[in-house]
């Protein structure tokens, strides 16, 4: 059904660019979101709606995957305390700051 609805939408730009004069060329930001879901590129969107070229999205340079977390800080596995290590629940960064609580209260401790 999907690909159908994206068939006819397209037909639809098709017929309006072939239309001169005709504001059919130009799209609705239901259609663009539409064509956007179907996984219709920015830029192919932007040629099929009939926007010109310098009001064209500018392409964004692709995001840089940033390296597992266990290569860029070591985890702690276990808070100690001035009363003893206690096992965290929750990994943090080697050196932070933590706690361990006993009956009598938490003890502050470092993240080892």
């Amino acid at each position: 059904m999907k690909h159908r609805d994206l068939l006819v939408l397209l037909m639809t730009f098709a017929t309006g660019l072939l239309l001169p004069g005709s504001a059919a060329g130009y799209c609705t930001t239901r259609e663009r979101i539409q064509l956007r879901n179907e996984g219709v590129s920015p830029q192919e969107i932007d040629r099929l709606c009939g926007v010109p070229p310098q009001q064209q999205t500018v392409p964004q340079a692709p995001m840089r995957s940033l390296p597992p977390v266990q290569q860029r800080l070591p985890m702690a596995t276990v808070c100690a305390t001035s009363a003893g290590p206690c096992p965290m629940m929750v990994g943090m960064p080697v050196g932070s700051a933590c706690a361990c609580y006993t009956p009598w209260g938490a003890v502050p401790g470092i993240a080892r």
